[in-house]
């Protein structure tokens, strides 16, 4: 028997190394194969997948034999042995199963074949494309379970790093069968496969903050069918002026924003980061208003038209304006306050023809369609990009992505900072942002500081259309002075402690959202200064990483976590 054991440890060791080399250039592989998919290149993609299939079987083989299956069931010692082969089968269902389905799905719905030339999505290969999707995402889902159930902490350091190292390659891959499940299942149905589809379209406005991001300064009405899009009509907020929403929502949401008129405005539908909510509100305002039931509600940013005509080249307008990814942002959110300062309806047509021209230059057959479904993935992992429909089948499928625009419920560590416009002006445009989020001491509650830097970086020489201050707020202040409401969602069951304003107590009030414990401050913020807000609470011990909500405004949100483990 001992001989035996001597001779298997001998063949073991052989094959093992020779097993490494093949594995080795299958990991290699497995993010140049992802690369490839994600640009389409079907050829090059097929011919890495072939010969990662090859390698990997040949690792299978090499680890196959009774001898490894002697040694690898001795207790301890066998440890490492079993890690090791049970990778190279791993890797073997991947050859034989995933990565074909994955490169046959990439055949499918190649993107220089998806769109034709007149701008119509080819929703039928969309559909084609699900079974082997499937099929992929289910043979990921067993390899990383299998793999993940493997010992992880052997005496063989390399073997244990060859673990880990298999699981940061599967899950990326897993991500990529699942996003493109949820395109392939999604985005038949919305853009009309089956019938036509009519949507509310939103285009906020970030110099005025609101919760899922700007001010909704404008809209349109959008037709899809059987993979056509259609801008029907562009209109003005004003149009929405003194209608009521006739929709209900939790009673946490109704004691929230009782006195916001989120229901009866239309410019404050989405005070609340939520945009389910915001869509409800607006496609009842178009309902009244029109006698029109649309199909979903889907808002976007002037970034989000900037990330596209990056794409497609610029539009221009009948008056020769060049509307391009560099100025739009500004021309939309700054210049047009200044080019308009007296002639608000002329104002709001030259945005409206901003928003015609791209949409024009966008739906057309120009750019890259890689590069667009780049584009919009960025937009929507942004929040800069939401979407919701009226169907709840449909509606559970958005809020698996991340164009919900879905404030989570959950009972883990959370961080909801939200600003929240109150001078009616656009000055936002001029607002940076900073949140601080640190946790410490151990127990079943744990102390958490949230500090939030605001500064208002507004030119001494702002217009008064810029920096009006419609709230009247009975004390002494100059042009280009602000005014926000910190709007702060927390872990749940928080529990608010004190609240400081630059080192000096302040007031605060609060609420719930979602089950977040939601705690409001509201921030006087001069021209030129920096407001600091310290939030001191007490929070329930949930694991892991906060989640941070991150509200799309012009200026980016810098985010810093800091957490004591225990």
């Amino acid at each position: 028997m001992a001989g035996l054991i001597a001779v298997s440890v001998i063949w073991v060791g052989i094959t093992a190394w020779m097993a490494r080399s093949e594995l080795d250039a299958v990991r290699t592989g497995a993010p140049i194969l992802r690369a490839q998919l994600l640009a389409a290149d079907i050829p090059a993609a097929t011919a890495s997948a072939d010969l990662m299939a090859r390698q990997a079987s040949r690792s299978h083989k090499l680890t196959g034999g009774p001898a490894w299956a002697l040694i690898s069931k001795l207790p301890y010692l066998g440890e490492p042995f079993e890690t090791a082969r049970g990778i190279t089968e791993v890797a073997d269902e991947l050859g034989r199963h995933a990565l074909p389905q994955l490169v046959h799905a990439g055949t499918t719905i190649d993107p220089d074949q998806l769109r034709s030339d007149d701008g119509r999505i080819d929703v039928a290969a969309l559909r084609e494309v699900a079974p082997a999707l499937d099929n992929a995402a289910a043979s990921l889902d067993r390899a990383i379970a299998a793999t993940e159930r493997l010992p992880g902490a052997t005496y063989l350091s390399s073997v244990d790093r060859a673990r880990v190292d298999l699981l940061a390659e599967l899950r990326p891959l897993a991500h990529l069968a699942d996003s493109t499940i949820q395109a392939s299942q999604l985005l038949p149905h919305m853009l009309g496969a089956d019938r036509p589809q009519t949507y509310f379209v939103a285009f906020q406005n970030n110099a005025e903050a609101r919760g899922t991001g700007g001010l909704p300064g404008a809209f349109a009405i959008v037709r899809a069918a059987n993979g056509n899009i259609d801008f029907v009509g562009f209109h003005s907020d004003g149009e929405l002026a003194g209608i009521t929403a006739a929709v209900k929502f939790d009673r946490d949401y109704e004691q929230l924003y009782a006195n916001a008129a989120t229901k009866t405005l239309f410019l404050n539908g989405n005070l609340s980061p939520h945009f389910p909510y915001a869509a409800q509100i607006w496609a009842d305002m178009w309902r009244q208003h029109s006698g029109q039931t649309v199909d979903g509600v889907i808002a976007l940013d002037p970034e989000v038209l900037s990330y596209l005509l990056a794409v497609t080249g610029p539009a221009r307008l009948a008056d020769g304006t060049k509307v391009s990814a560099a100025n739009v942002v500004a021309l939309t959110q700054s210049t047009a306050y200044d080019r308009f300062a007296a002639d608000t309806t002329g104002r709001k047509r030259f945005l409206i023809d901003i928003a015609e021209a791209a949409a024009d230059k966008i739906t057309g057959a120009t750019g890259d369609p890689e590069d667009l479904a780049r584009a919009l993935a960025r937009a929507a992992h942004e929040r800069r990009l939401l979407v919701w429909s009226a169907h709840p089948d449909l509606q559970s499928m958005v809020e698996q992505t991340p164009l919900s625009g879905v404030v989570p419920q959950t009972a883990g560590a959370y961080a909801g900072l939200t600003i929240i416009n109150e001078g009616g002006n656009k000055l936002d445009y001029y607002l940076d942002r900073s949140l601080s989020w640190q946790r410490a001491g151990c127990g079943p509650e744990r102390v958490v500081t949230v500090t939030v830097a605001l500064t208002n970086t507004a030119p001494s020489e702002v217009s008064a259309y810029v920096a009006p201050r419609s709230d009247n707020p009975g004390y002494p202040i100059k042009l280009g002075d602000n005014r926000v409401t910190i709007y702060y969602a927390a872990t749940e069951g928080a529990v608010a402690k004190s609240v400081t304003i630059n080192g000096k107590p302040a007031g605060l009030s609060a609420g719930t959202e979602r089950g977040h414990p939601v705690f409001l401050v509201d921030v006087e913020l001069p021209r030129g200064t920096t407001r600091t807000v310290v939030l001191n609470l007490e929070e329930p011990a949930a694991g892991g990483a906060p989640i941070v909500l991150r509200q799309p405004l012009v200026r980016p949100l810098t985010v810093a976590v800091r957490d004591e483990f225990c």
